[in-house]
């Protein structure tokens, strides 16, 4: 887990092979890279927060279809089926797979819905000036949540899935499909958009003496 750090007046060590730069006060209105392995040293991009925090809201709206709505509808020798991520966490438990159907609710499931709620919670209390003094928990979890969140695997298992049923039968996308395209672009903003070390320096300058 992380922890708060600053960014210096004068000196910087990159994190990633330790060369030592000078830095001018200046430098920190733009991003800064390490010029021998291009780390980035720190983040000065504008309304990166406001990004974070539209990008969890629209997640946690787009949540619950997401793992409710049909997924992929099939039709093959006559007969029809359809399934939504829930549905195949729950066929996998009532099929003796209770272990790959814990991971898939913990990676597929929890984490991202976590990683989406922290980060709302983190991004509405900078906007709103608000530290309560476990914010620093709030941060540490949030980016635990996400080296947890594999939504992305998922997905690409249920292209996997389309690629390989289209030539055996009728393959139709459904709703719960693009709920679920919508959800993953969401997470993914989350990720880019929010700076962990900015969200530090906010508690750093507010947090309650």
């Amino acid at each position: 887990m992380a922890e708060p750090s600053h960014i210096p007046h004068e000196f910087t060590a990159c994190p990633d092979c330790d060369l030592l730069l000078q830095t001018a006060q200046s430098d920190h209105t733009l991003e800064g890279r390490c010029p021998r392995c291009k780390a980035v040293l720190w983040h000065a991009a504008k309304h990166t927060d406001t990004v974070s925090f539209a990008a969890a809201i629209s997640g946690l709206i787009l949540f619950y279809p997401a793992m409710t709505l049909p997924i992929l509808k099939l039709k093959m020798v006559g007969q029809h089926g359809s399934n939504s991520l829930l549905g195949g966490i729950y066929r996998m438990w009532v099929e003796q797979e209770q272990i790959l159907a814990v991971l898939i609710m913990l990676c597929s499931l929890l984490a991202p819905l976590l990683h989406l709620l922290l980060t709302a919670v983190v991004c509405f209390s900078v906007r709103f000036n608000h530290y309560p003094s476990h914010f620093p928990l709030w941060i540490k979890y949030k980016c635990w949540m996400q080296s947890w969140n594999m939504l992305e695997v998922y997905a690409m298992g249920i292209i996997v899935a389309y690629v390989k049923m289209m030539h055996d039968g009728e393959v139709t996308v459904s709703a719960g499909t693009y709920c679920l395209s919508g959800l993953l672009l969401c997470v993914i903003l989350c990720s880019q958009y929010f700076h962990e070390e900015q969200a530090w320096q906010h508690w750093e300058k507010n947090k309650p003496a």
